[in-house]
Order: C-alpha cells, then structure tokens, then sequence
C-alpha cells in the first residue's frame, strides 16, 4: 500500500482559463499546482538546484515523523497520563484530520507570503507542536498533535506543488523522490522512537520530543529557498465543472479512502501488534519495515501501472495486496507477520 499516493496524483489537465484576479473567482489554485501552459512553459532559474533538492528531501522527511511516532508509544502514554480508550483515539485521530482540515489555508498563505516562506514558517510550527506535545502533559498533547497535524496539512498541500514548478522536466522522477523521502521519514519515526524512548530513561516525552531536531535542521536547510523569487505566485484560475464531473469524485473518494487507510495503519497497527504479543519495539519496527517497502514500489508500481493504457488491473491488483496484507496483520498466524507486513507495505 503506498501511503503517499495522493502526493503523486498530478497531470489530468482540466478546463483552466486565467483572468485577472476578481472577486468572482470561485475556486483558486496554487500557481505551482496549475496545469496552465503560459505557466507550465516559464522555467524558473534556480540559482542551486542541489540545495533546493536537498531542502525538499529534508522537508518531506518531517511530513510523516509526527505521525508515526506516537503509534508504538500510544499504550505506554496511554497508561502515563491515564488517558481512556476514547482519549487515545483521539490522539491518533486530530492531527490526521487536521491534515485535511488546514489543507485550504495552504494556497491562502502562499499566494500572501509565498510559498517558500510558508514551508519554512510551517515548519517552525510543526517544531513547535512536537515540542508542545512531548513536554506540557495531556493539554500539551492533545494541542501539540492538533499544530502538527494543521502544519503537516499546509506542507503537503505546498510542497508537491514547488517540485513541479521548480522541476518541471523531470517531475515525475521528482515526484518518486519526494515520495521516498516521506516514506523514509515515516519508517525512520516508527522503528526509532521506542528505542530513543528506551536510552533516554524510558521517557516517552524524550522518545517523541527527539524529532523537533530533524524539523529545525530541514527549516535551516531551507532558509535560502525564501530568498527565491518566482513569477507567478499572483496567478490565479477559474475551475468549472469538477462538482459535475464524475471522475473527479470518483478519484477524490478513491484517494481518499486509501490514504484514510493508511493514516488507519499508521495510528493503530502498533497497537494492534502489540495486543497480539509483540513488544513496543517490535511492533514498531514491523510498521517501520512495512513502510520502508514502499520505498521501492512507490516508484515501482506507478511505472508498471503506466506500462498499459488502461491502469484499472493495476489498481485492483494493488488494492487486493494491501487488503491481503492488513488481514494478514490482524489474523494470520503471528510468525509469518513480517511476509504479510511486506506485502501491505
């Protein structure tokens, strides 16, 4: 299952016009995510491209740490804090929400501030919230997860978008790179906290809190990305039709089903490993080793799938492997988990 589909899904051309900027411009686009020829032909000058890709890569690698830390360590703050059953749904469910909940703020600040200034001002937040939640208690932790969840929201919506514009003949290649950075990250957090938790005393606080440094170092990273300027941040474009279209809804429910599965994966699979005997390390690393396999097949499986004309068979083949592999997690005997583990990845 890659969890990262949704970041791929890029080159339908719509019915796009560009007028000037009116109060009657009814859905706005980010300039970046435009599919606008005028604005897909004007290649930005990048001063140093190695730095920019180093930023993105940097950047993607916090998108999913914030996510897939707490899942190994639910039980044990559970059981810190005294937090129900409901509380610690909650605490898996607010920052994925926030994800989509804080999208639409994403075009609104970049076309104020710019893009690049936003990712580094995100950032700052998103070390912000992991720093809230690690260390001022239940309050801490449910307001912590709620800023990262909004801050990750806003990135993910912008970052897909700079790797297009600013890398346009090989945004595909670029794509898969991002890609592999988030998964990366996702892996790294989920395999890593509960033994960081381990060495720093068994503090669970420590475990989490460890990840604000990788978000400072992509922010310092980052910092010469604001520098840059680009011509069509003003752009804006008029989209008619998506709300009749078919299509459109059938591939926003299909993507949205299968990143709500993985978000599902990533918050409670853990916990469910660890229910069926395994310890909070191990049921980490299992999550870790299932996310580092897309790795390979995020790139893998969209050039197999682009192989043919029709990528249905694809889709259904994809999908019946990753239902194959989560049923496999729950019920299937627990000493072939880590074959199931890697189909689902």
């Amino acid at each position: 299952m890659n969890l990262e589909t949704e970041n791929a899904m890029s080159s339908q051309h719509t019915d796009v016009t560009s007028p000037k900027r009116t109060a009657e411009l009814e859905e706005l686009l980010i300039d970046a995510e435009a599919d606008d020829e005028q604005v897909q032909q004007t290649q930005p000058i990048l001063r140093r491209p190695w730095l920019l890709l180093l930023g993105l890569i940097l950047v993607a690698l916090n998108l999913r740490p914030a996510l897939s830390s707490m899942a190994p360590l639910l039980s044990e703050v559970s059981k810190s804090l005294g937090l129900s059953a409901a509380q610690a749904g909650l605490l898996t469910t607010l920052p994925v929400l926030c994800l989509g909940l804080f999208a639409p703020l994403a075009p609104v600040l970049a076309r104020r501030f710019g893009a690049e200034r936003v990712v580094l001002g995100i950032l700052l937040t998103l070390a912000g919230g992991i720093i809230l939640r690690s260390a001022f208690g239940e309050i801490g932790l449910f307001a912590g997860s709620v800023l990262a969840g909004a801050s990750i929201g806003v990135i993910g919506v912008l970052l897909p978008g700079i790797v297009k514009r600013d890398f346009a003949k090989h945004a595909g290649t670029m794509t898969g790179v991002y890609t592999m950075a988030l998964c990366l990250g996702a892996a790294m957090a989920a395999g890593a906290t509960v033994p960081l938790s381990e060495h720093f005393d068994k503090s669970w606080s420590l475990g989490l809190g460890f990840w604000v440094i990788p978000a400072l170092i992509a922010a310092i990273f980052w910092l010469p990305q604001t520098g840059q300027k680009h011509g069509a941040h003003n752009v804006a474009y008029r989209v008619r039709g998506l709300l009749r279209d078919p299509l459109a809804w059938q591939v926003t429910l299909y993507m949205g089903l299968q990143s709500s599965l993985a978000y599902i994966v990533f918050g409670w699979l853990p916990s469910i490993l660890i229910g069926r005997g395994l310890s909070a390390t191990q049921a980490g690393l299992v999550l870790s080793g299932s996310v580092i396999v897309q790795l390979v097949s995020s790139l893998a499986a969209p050039w197999l799938a682009t192989r043919g004309k029709d990528q249905r068979l694809a889709i259904v083949i994809v999908m019946a492997l990753t239902l194959a592999g989560l049923f496999g997690c729950l019920y299937a005997p627990i000493e072939g988990l880590w074959g199931w583990a890697i189909v689902l990845g």
